[in-house]
């Protein structure tokens, strides 16, 4: 009787042991997969991506600068950007300051007409839209602008009154264009820079200055008073990586957006290297006056769009990899594998040799790229007659993702077309790459090759 009780008693003993066993397993179980980082996957779709590039363009024209006959008040009569041709009055240099008892208040009929009054709200309007905080100086340039678009406005309605005063005084010199051009009220410097002259200084805002002429100063004789943009045809500038340099040089003609007012126009580019610097010039034959009075234009590059594999850049890894020549694999031993004979020295030191199969990720030029973990430097492998051995020492690297179809990370080699700040457009169709539909891992620094995945 006894017995049977201590049987009974061992019975449930061992029960409850193995049960709280199992509890203890899904426990412990549930905490590592709570404590595990989880690991997000992404599902490799087709897509594209437009290569596009903003860059700061240097404006190059030809430009020639104006200087004063004489010393004296200037007043501009023609309005900035404004085309002018041979025989159009451009300022007025005046001695004995009658032009300036004019402009002063009850100094005679200045007043702005209403067309006039409507140039300036578009202006002002026009500045509005487009205002932008992180660009500031731009708020000076406008300011000077407005300026000078009063003064030469009011100049324009006071033309008589300055005729008849000139008509019983020299005093008031008038100067006409002897030339046609573009008017522009300042001056920076650049005006004589060409392309073979270009470097990455001009290129630094920094120590750039502009300097405006519209003043009520008083002028010395041979200081600048305006300067004349003489051609339709001029060219932007933009600093290139040589990577870039090429790529553009291959376009041959690109599209061009300037940021201010989303204007669009398709160019040629050509591509200048000024000792270790590159340079694409873009040349145009329209639109000059729209940016007549700026340097610096900030454009938009927009090229072809890149069709391919669109996968995150979170996802891409680097991976080194050991070279073994193509002609040393005997034969498949697998999806991706290949066998390959591996010299080895028995225990009392005579040669052997034996075989291991290797992963393959990528071939280049005459060479696979094998995983590292079944080899090691100064291992040799050889050939199938035996004649010839190779010494493993070379390696390669590749760029590729994490492949997770079967459940763990598999390295997959990818070739990127182009990528911007999020996304990179890879090749479709490769050995050894990866396929439309395809799951990989979205940040390639959660896992480890061959690490099983837990979504």
């Amino acid at each position: 009787m006894a017995g049977e009780q201590k049987v009974r008693l061992s019975k449930v003993n061992i029960g409850i042991i193995v049960a709280f066993l199992f509890l203890a397993y899904i426990v412990y179980n549930i905490f590592v997969y709570i404590g595990k980082e989880k690991i997000y996957r992404y599902e490799v779709i087709a897509g594209s991506l437009a290569k596009t590039n903003v860059y700061e363009a240097l404006a190059i024209r030809e430009e020639e600068v104006k200087y004063a006959p004489e010393t004296g008040y200037i007043d501009y009569f023609a309005r900035e950007a404004e085309h002018v041709g041979i025989g159009d009055l451009i300022y007025t240099i005046d001695q004995s300051g009658a032009i300036s008892d004019l402009i002063a208040p009850g100094g005679g009929q200045n007043s702005l007409t209403n067309e006039d009054l409507a140039d300036l709200r578009k202006e002002i309007i026009n500045f509005c839209a487009g205002y932008d905080s992180e660009n500031f100086g731009k708020t000076y340039d406008f300011m000077y602008s407005i300026d000078g678009m009063v003064l030469k406005l009011a100049n324009v309605n006071m033309l008589d009154q300055i005729r008849q005063i000139n008509s019983s005084s020299d005093s008031i010199k008038m100067i006409y264009a002897d030339e046609t051009g573009y008017v522009v009220y300042n001056t920076d410097g650049y005006e004589s820079v060409s392309v073979n002259g270009l470097s990455s200084e001009l290129f630094n805002k920094d120590t750039y200055e502009k300097k405006q002429l519209i003043s009520t100063s008083l002028v010395d004789q041979g200081a600048d008073t305006y300067k004349l943009i003489t051609s339709d045809d001029w060219q932007l500038a933009i600093q290139l990586t040589e990577e870039r340099a090429k790529e553009l040089e291959a376009e041959g003609f690109v599209t061009v957006r300037f940021l201010e007012d989303r204007r669009e126009i398709t160019a040629p580019i050509e591509i200048v290297q000024n000792g270790t610097e590159f340079f694409g010039i873009i040349s145009l034959n329209n639109s000059l006056p729209a940016y007549a009075t700026e340097r610096f234009i900030e454009i938009e590059i927009i090229t072809q769009e890149e069709t391919g594999l669109k996968i995150p850049l979170s996802s891409l890894v680097h991976k080194e990899f050991y070279l073994v020549p193509t002609d040393y694999a005997l034969y498949e031993s697998g999806e991706d594998s290949y066998y390959f004979i591996r010299k080895t020295f028995k225990e009392d030191g005579t040669l052997s040799s034996e075989t291991v199969s290797l992963h393959i990720y990528d071939e280049i030029d005459g060479y696979y790229y094998v995983n590292d973990e079944a080899l090691q430097i100064g291992d040799y492998l050889l050939k199938d007659s035996g004649q010839e051995e190779y010494a493993v020492a070379k390696k390669g690297e590749l760029v590729g993702v994490y492949n997770i179809n079967m459940g763990y990370a598999d390295f997959r080699k990818v070739s990127i077309l182009y990528q911007n700040e999020e996304y990179a457009i890879v090749e479709k169709g490769q050995t050894y790459g990866i396929k439309q539909y395809d799951f990989i891992v979205l940040d390639s620094g959660s896992v480890d090759e061959d690490d099983f995945i837990y979504e």
